[in-house]
């Protein structure tokens, strides 16, 4: 099941947000080598629980297995901070009609019962969540700052444009514009038997 959780909600969900940090230690920390801020096992910045709107994907023994964070424009995000070299348009999308999203991560440790399938679908369903989540939020477009290769996956769902492209440590990356509509939506629940509703429980 994906789960919203919303700058209201900090507080009622501090177990989950704890294991999504944890979850985000071990994918960009520990497995990527990301420079990112890292203690106590907890992968953490001062962008989190601030303004700041998250999708998690609990399984049914309710272990947090993938997440998504997104920060309206309007307010302080990555794009302001570390990634202003890569966005020098920022200021054309500071509003509350654009989204950023960042730190999309999905549990790798696979198991008997957790296979490389259930982490494909844990993706798909938490992509499937933010449609609806900008729809219902009136979200004009995502802007991401991705490697091409994790573009061009969520190019088999979304309508993608290319804003910028940079590079951090001799690796290509892009800023890149995805569009929630219905159509994104449909693409990327055909097949996962999902009932005509909002796929999380707030």
């Amino acid at each position: 099941m994906v789960y919203l959780i919303t700058p209201n909600d900090y507080a009622t969900h501090r177990e989950d947000l704890d294991a999504m940090y944890r979850l985000r230690h071990k994918v960009f920390f520990e497995k990527l080598n990301w420079q990112v801020k890292s203690q106590d096992g907890m992968e953490k910045d001062e962008y989190d629980e601030n303004y700041t709107y998250y999708l998690i994907y609990k399984d049914k023994n309710n272990v947090v297995r993938g997440c998504h964070r997104y920060i309206p424009m309007n307010n302080p995000c990555m794009f302001d901070g570390p990634f202003e070299f890569a966005f020098p348009d920022l200021k054309k999308y500071k509003n509350a009609k654009y989204w950023e999203a960042s730190r999309l991560a999905v549990d790798f440790n696979f198991d008997a019962e957790y296979t490389k399938d259930d982490a494909k679908n844990v993706c798909v369903r938490i992509f499937a969540a933010s449609v609806l989540l900008g729809l219902d939020a009136d979200v004009k477009g995502f802007i991401t700052l991705s490697y091409p290769s994790v573009i061009k996956i969520v190019s088999r769902y979304f309508k993608t444009s290319r804003l910028e492209r940079s590079s951090v440590n001799g690796e290509e990356i892009h800023v890149t514009k995805y569009i929630p509509t219905t159509e994104a939506y449909d693409n990327l629940t055909k097949g996962l038997n999902l009932v005509n509703a909002l796929p999380w429980q707030s």
